[in-house]
């Protein structure tokens, strides 16, 4: 994390979903070593309560905030806690998500459509639709997307939909809120060492990667903290691609 002290996150309000562990962890922890307050989201109460408790011992400024942000109702008062307890929101990070099964099209039910639908796109929706609300002038919405998405992948077809979909409507929100000065880019990790990512198998994976080395999460929350930050501020509607040239 050399070099990325003083990033201009001191005191920033800053919403992080899908933070109890892998990414999402890592990217909450980082923005609280930099100055920030982070609202830690995720599905799994007791997991990011944990996490959150395990960085306030550290005297980091986070909090849990347990969270369906597939459910409407959750999300507009999730944001609303956010904002109460920060006293407003500067930035937010949507990395909540599931994985693809790696099955082919052919054996993807409609209702495992619609799921991965609503866990890796409609919550990006959602979440982005209620921060609106509350996000100060020069605030920023780094959206998680994947490789998958820019270069497709076999068995992925339901993943790499939701996560291309993803890019589309950052774009998209990126021309909407640039005349407030709200700035909204993506980040589309590659190969990165986490659970999920070693349930799917590392090994053939791997291949792909140019570097000696795999990303660790720690990697992604360099990139997230670059685009929440003042240093970031001519950016917006781009997608960074950390994924140690498996795709260019």
């Amino acid at each position: 994390m050399n070099g990325f002290e003083g990033l201009g996150l001191d005191g920033k309000v800053l919403l992080v979903s899908g933070a109890a562990r892998g990414i999402g962890r890592a990217i909450a922890e980082l923005l609280a070593r930099r100055g920030a307050k982070v609202a830690m989201n995720d599905l799994r109460a007791d997991d990011v309560g944990q996490a959150a408790e395990e960085m306030e011992r550290e005297n980091l400024g986070v909090r849990a905030f347990p969270t369906d942000v597939t459910d409407p109702q959750a999300v507009e008062r999730l944001v609303d806690e956010v904002a109460a307890w920060g006293g407003g929101l500067d930035g937010l990070v949507n990395n909540a998500g599931i994985g693809g099964t790696g099955s082919p099209l052919s054996e993807i039910e409609l209702v495992e459509w619609q799921a991965m639908l609503a866990a890796d796109l409609t919550s990006v929706f959602l979440m982005c639709r209620g921060a609106l609300r509350h996000l100060r002038e020069g605030g920023a919405i780094v959206n998680i997307s994947s490789i998958t998405a820019l270069m497709g992948v076999a068995g992925s077809t339901h993943y790499a939909a939701a996560k291309a979909g993803v890019i589309g409507f950052s774009k998209s929100l990126a021309r909407e809120l640039a005349p407030q000065g709200i700035r909204v880019n993506v980040v589309a990790p590659g190969l990165i060492d986490t659970e999920m990512s070693r349930r799917r198998g590392i090994d053939h994976q791997s291949q792909l990667v140019l570097l000696p080395r795999i990303g660790e999460p720690v990697d992604i929350a360099q990139a997230v903290a670059f685009l929440l930050a003042p240093a970031s501020s001519f950016v917006t509607g781009q997608v960074l691609g950390p994924n140690g040239g498996a795709y260019m």
